[in-house]
């Protein structure tokens, strides 16, 4: 074991500058890629750092997402995700296969571009908003986050006016620090009431959006119970707009941190897929994962061995960074190649079912704001930008900019 380097150090690790993967996940990597790690909880896990060994360990389904049993490792005291038996995110096949098999025809490459232009609308309807205004303004606010929680609202057909009860929740549902179990637990109460309801009201009311389709959503005579229909609403509206407006926001940051390579884009607006992929390697904003258990001894490429019953925690943050799969891989470059092999989306059974749609979202978000704002630059020193404490994401607060 390399010197420097606490097998038993507390997680979550701190970040870099401008919200970079920590740095001793590159330490662990060349010196104990799979090492213990302290969870917020006390429960001490095994962390994969390597490439290689976080893309099997998403991959492989003896790696179980089931932490419902008695003694079970978790990410934090209390009740917290893992504890829906409903969640996508917490099966494992026959159950998982099935459910995916159920909805994924919702999520094709094909309909994601068919909600191209509706996600075109909105990004203009707030870019208009913004050229009218005054700077300097917060980007985020005004329009990173605003744009793919108004594009899932109106997929799924929930008031906009709803939306703030969404952000509240969220920031519940991903503190490590300041949200209490007790927290976590009423406002998964709450939550869920609201989706019941709004389902309730659906069926009563049929429209031809994509909440409709999910009611009716079947594979022969197989459709999703109550409890699966209601949890994958709950699941799209959070990571529907949370994850990928943090994404849309660290991402114009990268760009505005790299000038020249903004100048590339607005100059080649071709290279935009790159430019995506390249924010989506790099500007992944959480740092951690979900834990899974090994169903049964296991070796890792690393020559690492997962004991049965033993959690691992293998974050995508540290295989977008693996030396040995992206050449200079802390350098920015929107010209690496479109067929990029990073891991932001996860790999394997738990791929996101989204992936489709939070690319479109992430291309126009891009796209329009480099053409619409061609002087879009930072209203403040970027080493003077504040980012999230005590989140399971590594987002910033705000992003001051000016036109």
């Amino acid at each position: 074991m390399s010197k420097g380097i606490e097998p038993d150090a507390e997680f979550p690790f701190t970040p870099r500058a401008y919200g970079g993967p920590p740095e001793a996940y590159a330490l662990r990597r060349s010196g104990c890629p799979l090492a213990p790690v302290v969870l917020p909880s006390g429960d001490e896990v095994l962390l994969a750092t390597t490439y290689e060994d976080v893309r099997d360990v998403h991959a492989d389904t003896r790696f179980s997402r089931n932490l419902r049993y008695p003694g079970a490792p978790r990410m934090f005291a209390g009740r917290d995700i893992p504890d829906d038996p409903h969640a996508l995110v917490n099966m494992d096949p026959p159950e998982h296969t099935r459910l995916r098999r159920i909805v994924q025809s919702a999520f094709t490459p094909r309909r994601a571009e068919e909600w191209r232009p509706r996600i075109h609308e909105q990004a203009d309807r707030l870019l208009d908003a913004i050229a009218a205004g005054s700077p300097p303004i917060d980007l985020l606010d005004s329009y990173a986050l605003p744009l793919p929680i108004h594009i899932i609202c109106r997929l799924l057909g929930v008031p906009d006016e709803d939306s703030p009860r969404f952000r509240t929740w969220s920031d519940v549902f991903l503190s490590t620090s300041t949200a209490t179990a007790d927290e976590r637990s009423r406002a998964g109460a709450e939550f869920a009431s609201y989706t019941d309801g709004l389902i309730a009201d659906r069926r009563r009311k049929p429209r031809a959006d994509l909440l409709d389709e999910l009611i009716n959503a079947h594979d022969a005579e197989d459709r999703l119970s109550k409890g699966e229909l209601a949890r994958m609403v709950r699941g799209l509206i959070i990571a529907g707009h949370e994850t990928t407006g943090h994404v849309i926001g660290r991402g114009v940051l990268a760009l505005l941190r790299h000038p020249d390579q903004l100048a590339q884009l607005r100059q080649e607006p071709e290279l935009l897929r790159g430019a995506v992929e390249e924010i989506l390697r790099t500007e992944v904003p959480g740092h951690g994962g979900l834990l899974r258990v090994a169903t049964e001894d296991l070796s890792l490429p690393s020559g690492g061995i997962v004991p049965k019953g033993r959690a691992v925690l293998a974050p995508v943050v540290a295989a977008n960074y693996d030396p040995r799969q992206f050449a200079d891989p802390d350098e920015f470059d929107i010209r690496r190649s479109t067929e990029s092999r990073h891991l932001a989306f996860g790999h394997g059974p738990h791929f996101c079912l989204g992936a489709n749609l939070a690319r479109v979202e992430l291309e126009v978000a891009i796209g329009s704001l480099v053409e619409r704002l061609p002087d879009l630059a930072l209203a403040v020193p970027p080493q003077g930008l504040e980012w999230t404490t005590g989140s399971r994401i590594c987002s910033l607060v705000e992003l001051p900019v000016a036109w």
